[in-house]
């Protein structure tokens, strides 16, 4: 029983590279798209500046706090984008894990307006990966490892139990948390989602109105939340239950994505699913890209060169099977000829043909399972010269290359395991967050104290999974934001054009919101539990008009309204209730030094 239950909660390697690639990959998506705010979300210019947000949500650990400025935001960006892309490659994985945690951990904390729950888990999936070994396969690191020890695929540990369970948290405590009669028994919530209309993309608008499978659906959803956590764990029929499992939840994930403009929650949600994968799934693939253009590959290398061996260890790795060989030219007199002729290192194909420079690397990606797909644009005519150069330049510095290849890839020993201190960690941990989940129960008497919330919360591994519980959304609107010039004339501040605003109801109410950070912030900014947050809004509003001399006319005065609607299931004309969020007064200020090129949505 006890071997079932670990094959169970353990994870195979080749399924924790897979959710080291995606995690990395999400990190540098969730970077980008922040980015195109990067000015108005993240410095002491935009919505939210330090000053503001520190009376507003009290002190938080956070390096985007140590400056103010669009330069010193991007900085930090970049940062974190090249721990992405070393953890990416599995380069110092461990290290480059904790780093990335840290940098989105900061990141979250200085605009926390503008989260979602995909945030919280990303950030929960990235403290549990810390103590996983990642890197273990298809990485930098690995490629480098020293010892020849050869580690089994199935990975059991505390870590892997705590982040398995992590993931089942979010949809088990969701199903229960769906407490209204909208998910049962009346099974119109999915229904009622269809209809928050700033969220709602054209699938969606179109599937409102089929109410048998709005349904069907709602059952769906909530049933399969339920019972995940029995599909995926259930030791009977193991693994073939667990697949099915992913395969509905991941459905599942992909029908909100058609059909809600939800930012990456998705995306997130199915990386968490995928370090479900079990390892039948990697035995049939690997026995699927097995060939003899594939294993038949052998690659010969300058015994003198430690940094060639290096580099020919490091493509092995990510590009061909861990049993190609890697052979010294000089042991083999024809080779070698070849090498000194093109002053090269030679490939050698499965049929015998010999390749060198940079058509040989151009070979590799060819024979690679994952790859493969780049070898035309490497063999591509126009890639040639380039290609050729970049090859000469190697062979031309590989003294120095080496040199830096000593002090920044070394030969190390990675172990899978870390020690049980660790490990003890990880369980006390695990421990607080389903104590957290609880806690959300009132009816079960369960308290965190708060000392156990400061240190839970200090770590990133915040715990309410209330995606549409107990009910989807049930007000929205739009935003009407009048202004005032210095000289009384009124202007519409969204639109920015002279006059009284229009007050018409827009046909999408999406329209307005531009993207997701922006349509997050934007609907919780009506909320009364947000009203702290309106006054650091409309300076922004007055700084970036007068900033930008927007109609050659300076602002002295913003109006904040919010028409809000309830979202019912009557598909006819909803009646909007206008409210007066603030009426501010632009305070004067000195002009900005960096003149942003972002802007509020309209």
């Amino acid at each position: 029983m006890w071997n079932r239950l670990r094959e169970v909660f353990a994870i195979d390697l080749r399924t924790l590279v897979l959710l080291r690639v995606c995690l990395a990959s999400l990190i540098l998506v969730d970077l980008i798209c922040r980015s195109t705010q990067l000015t108005d979300h993240y410095t002491d210019w935009g919505i939210l500046p330090r000053q503001a947000l520190l009376s507003i949500a009290g002190w938080r650990a956070s390096l985007h706090l140590a400056t103010g400025s669009t330069a010193g935001q991007v900085t930090l960006f970049l940062i974190a984008a090249l721990f992405a892309i070393a953890l990416l490659v599995g380069y110092r994985t461990r290290l480059m894990t904790f780093l990335s945690w840290v940098m989105l951990m900061s990141l979250q904390a200085r605009n926390p307006i503008v989260l979602h729950g995909g945030d919280l888990l990303l950030l929960s999936l990235l403290f549990w990966a810390m103590f996983l070994p990642l890197g273990t396969k298809f990485s930098v690191d690995a490629a480098l490892d020293k010892s020849d020890a050869q580690v089994p695929n199935q990975h059991f540990s505390a870590a892997t139990v705590a982040l398995l369970v992590q993931v089942m948290s979010v949809y088990f405590f969701t199903a229960l948390l769906k407490s209204s009669p909208v998910w049962l028994p009346n099974g119109t919530a999915v229904e009622l989602a269809m209809r928050i209309d700033h969220i709602t993309t054209s699938v969606g608008v179109w599937m409102r109105d089929l109410h048998t499978l709005d349904r069907m659906l709602t059952y769906y959803v909530w049933g399969l939340e339920l019972i995940a956590p029995l599909l995926v764990f259930v030791p009977l029929f193991f693994p073939w239950i667990r697949v099915a499992g992913l395969v509905l939840l991941i459905a599942m994930h992909v029908g909100f994505l058609v059909c809600l403009n939800i930012g990456l929650f998705p995306a997130v949600s199915i990386t968490s699913l995928l370090a479900f994968t079990p390892s039948l799934v990697w035995d049939k693939l690997a026995a699927r890209v097995r060939s003899i253009e594939r294993m038949g590959v052998r690659i010969y290398y300058d015994k003198d060169c430690g940094f060639c061996l290096k580099t020919c260890k490091i493509l092995r790795e990510l590009l061909l099977p861990s049993q190609t060989p890697i052979l010294p030219a000089q042991e083999h007199a024809d080779v070698y000829a070849v090498m000194q002729q093109h002053n090269s290192w030679v490939v050698v194909d499965h049929d015998g043909s010999q390749h060198v420079r940079f058509q040989a690397l151009a070979l590799l990606f060819k024979r690679s399972p994952i790859f493969s797909s780049l070898a035309c644009i490497l063999a591509a005519k126009w890639m040639a010269a380039p290609g050729e150069r970049f090859y000469a330049w190697v062979a031309r510095n590989r003294a120095r290359l080496g040199e830096l290849s000593a002090i920044w890839l070394p030969y190390r020993s990675n172990p899978s395991f870390l020690p049980f201190g660790a490990q003890a960690v990880v369980v006390i941990l695990m421990i607080l967050v389903f104590w957290t989940n609880l806690s959300w129960f009132p009816s079960l008497g369960v308290n965190v104290p708060a000392s156990l919330v400061s240190i839970r919360d200090g770590l990133g591994l915040k715990q309410k999974w209330n995606m549409f519980a107990p009910f989807p959304m049930r007000k929205e609107g739009w935003y009407v934001i009048r202004g005032e010039t210095t000289t009384s004339a009124p202007v519409d501040v969204l639109r920015r054009v002279p006059g009284e605003p229009d007050w018409v109801r827009p046909e999408r109410l999406s329209s307005q919101y531009g993207n997701y950070r922006w349509r997050k912030f934007l609907t919780q900014l009506f909320s009364e539990a947000k009203e702290k947050y309106r006054t650091p809004y409309a300076d922004y509003l007055c700084r970036r008009w007068n900033g930008e001399k927007a109609l050659g006319v300076t602002l002295a005065r913003v109006q904040i309204y919010f028409n809000e609607e309830t979202v019912t299931l009557d598909a006819g004309p909803r009646v909007a209730q206008r409210r007066l969020l603030i009426d501010h007064q632009c305070i004067p200020q000195p002009k900005s030094p960096e003149l942003p090129t972002e802007h509020e949505p309209n």
